[in-house]
């Protein structure tokens, strides 16, 4: 199951298995490039304004973090990233992470299993408005 989950690049929580741990999930995975998800809570509709949705990535120790919801994009404010980043969703298609959105990983970690409890944007970290790109 964990295999199949992982292999898709956006999720809804609402897919998630009950009890199932995508934190531990994805500490279990060899990434061999830097992998990206999207994991997404409220309205399936894009466009509603109940619909946000998180990113997480892994990177070795380097992790992502970004926030949409409506037409605003976060990043975390203490990101060390200061160029746009080549990501792959699922480990598969290539998309750009902008600049800040880089953290240690734990700390993506932890901005995730909080998001998974709460379906909220996680407090763990200080957002900022991301850069256009």
């Amino acid at each position: 199951m964990t295999d199949d989950l992982l292999r898709h690049g956006w999720l809804h929580v609402d897919q998630l298995p009950p009890g199932f741990d995508l934190v531990a999930a994805l500490r279990e995975v060899d990434f061999d490039i830097p992998s990206l998800w999207v994991i997404a809570t409220g309205s399936t509709d894009f466009v509603s304004g109940e619909h946000a949705e998180l990113g997480v990535g892994v990177n070795g120790d380097t992790g992502v973090l970004d926030w949409i919801a409506g037409d605003q994009r976060s990043v975390p404010r203490n990101g060390t990233n200061a160029d746009w980043k080549s990501y792959f969703l699922a480990g598969l298609d290539e998309t750009s992470v902008p600049p800040g959105a880089e953290v240690p990983v734990e700390v993506a970690y932890q901005a995730l299993a909080e998001f998974l409890a709460t379906r909220a944007r996680p407090t763990c970290v200080e957002w900022r408005v991301a850069e256009e790109g």
